[in-house]
């Protein structure tokens, strides 16, 4: 019996004021309509009462308000304005400075537009690092105050300690229980930002070349994604094709593709305002010749399409105790990372059917509904409990079902346990998913039990 255990519960923007992104609707300080202009209501203020006005302006409208006049741009350009914008994407580190860099602004805008990566935090890919496009890989992104730049690292689990026991309700069953070893990979970052890296380069679609290579002749660029429209979305899905990334199974904000013929170069969005901040790609090879060798070779080129899940779908609250995301332990195949979306029971909702033929909560547009949980009658969480995989292996891979509990309060609960190993713990109708190596002949099973642990 597979185990689980949880370990987490948890402005397009255009800096330079030289950017084409700017709206070419705003005049510049030299501009022949700023000297006829007349005085603004909004320099009369006094300059406390502006920098307050100022502070709900996002980044690059206080950029295109450098471009108005000499007194907003000594506004604009207060650092107190840009320390929020940092500390807005590095929520946990909120005793941070600017060191290395000079100012809160210069810091900003040398990581810019890559601040979303610490931002969203945790991401998910489509295919392992080591180029597998059934497992996936699970990165923590990070901002490095000691040096001033970002890091993604991969999440690992290790079984740890285990044993085996028969089952007293059910000799025939072998309980399998596991202690995980959860850690970072920090030798060997997926993504590294360092300051500037965005500075030379004048177009969203070009790769960033990231300095990763720890193991030498790997190399990696970072590109940025624009998302797909909702109609977009459905014509993939109409041709049966499994190229939308992240699947619609895991809630997101956006989504895109990870199939292409020309393997997304020059795919990038025409601007940062078509930026996705959810979703980005990295492109990965072995060079021989050495680092940007003109004669170096590539071998074994693939690209990785990541993107990210919204706080609230695995962050534990009082109503949804068990969301979040967990280890499991499947036995041959290892540790893998799991989404775990508590949500209510709402059969007029019922939409598109999963893998394992079990209704989803959709929109029409394919976003999920975000939905209330209640109490079950005995005092218990009521409502559904569905467990995705983030990380997968050859038989189930990433973004697919592994369990589905349809209603884990009075209308699923079979008994109340009385066995020494789950006594007191709630036994709930539920699904298991299954299926052949390379996903083949997938078929869902009836549980006999579940029970999960902090």
């Amino acid at each position: 019996m597979d185990a689980f255990i949880r370990i987490f519960s948890s402005r397009k923007l255009a800096l330079s004021e030289d950017s084409p992104d700017i709206p070419p609707d705003l005049p510049h300080m030299d501009s022949p309509t700023m000297v006829d202009a007349k005085p603004s209501l909004l320099t009369a203020l006094p300059a406390e009462i502006i920098n307050g006005i100022l502070s709900f302006l996002p980044p690059l409208s206080l950029v295109g308000l450098t471009r108005t006049s000499k007194l907003l741009r000594d506004h604009a350009l207060t650092d107190a304005l840009w320390a929020k914008f940092v500390r807005e994407n590095v929520p946990h580190q909120q005793s941070l400075e600017y060191y290395p860099a000079e100012s809160w602004r210069d810091l900003y805008m040398s990581l810019h537009p890559y601040w979303f990566l610490s931002r969203n935090k945790l991401w998910f890919s489509d295919k392992a690092y080591s180029g597998s496009s059934m497992t996936g890989s699970l990165v923590l992104v990070r901002y490095d105050p000691r040096r001033g730049c970002m890091e993604g690292l991969r999440l690992l689990a290790r079984q740890g300690l285990h044993s085996y026991e028969l089952w007293e309700w059910n000799p025939d069953v072998i309980i399998h229980t596991f202690n995980p070893e959860v850690s970072l990979l920090v030798d060997d970052p997926v993504v590294k930002i360092d300051r500037g890296m965005y500075a030379d380069h004048h177009s969203t679609r070009e790769e960033i070349l990231m300095n990763t290579g720890y193991t030498r002749g790997i190399r990696s660029m970072l590109s940025l994604c624009h998302g797909l429209t909702p109609e977009e979305q459905d014509g993939i899905v109409a041709t049966g094709c499994n190229a939308l990334w992240p699947p619609r199974i895991i809630p997101a904000k956006e989504r895109v593709r990870n199939e292409s013929r020309r393997s997304f170069r020059g795919e990038g969005p025409n601007s940062l305002l078509e930026a996705s901040e959810n979703t980005f790609r990295i492109r990965k090879w072995m060079e021989f010749g050495g680092m940007g060798a003109p004669l170096g070779v590539h071998i074994g080129e693939d690209v990785m399409t990541f993107s990210t899940v919204p706080d609230e779908y695995y962050t534990a609250t009082k109503e949804k105790p068990w969301q979040g995301i967990w280890v499991g332990d499947y036995s041959g195949h290892g540790c893998e990372f799991l989404l775990l979306i508590q949500s209510a029971v709402d059969k007029a909702s019922e939409g598109p059917r999963s893998s394992i033929e079990t209704p989803l909560q959709h929109h029409s547009d394919g976003q999920r509904k975000s939905l209330p949980v209640g109490k079950g009658q005995d005092g218990s969480c009521a409502g559904r409990l569905e467990a995705i995989k983030l990380t997968g292996d050859p038989n189930v891979p990433r973004g697919e079902y592994t369990w589905v509990a349809e209603d884990i309060g009075p209308g699923g609960l079979l008994r109340i346990a009385e066995e020494k190993i789950f006594r007191g713990a709630r036994v709930v109708k539920s699904l298991g998913h299954c299926a052949a190596r390379g996903f083949r002949d997938g078929k869902s099973s009836n549980l006999k039990c579940q029970k999960w642990n902090d």
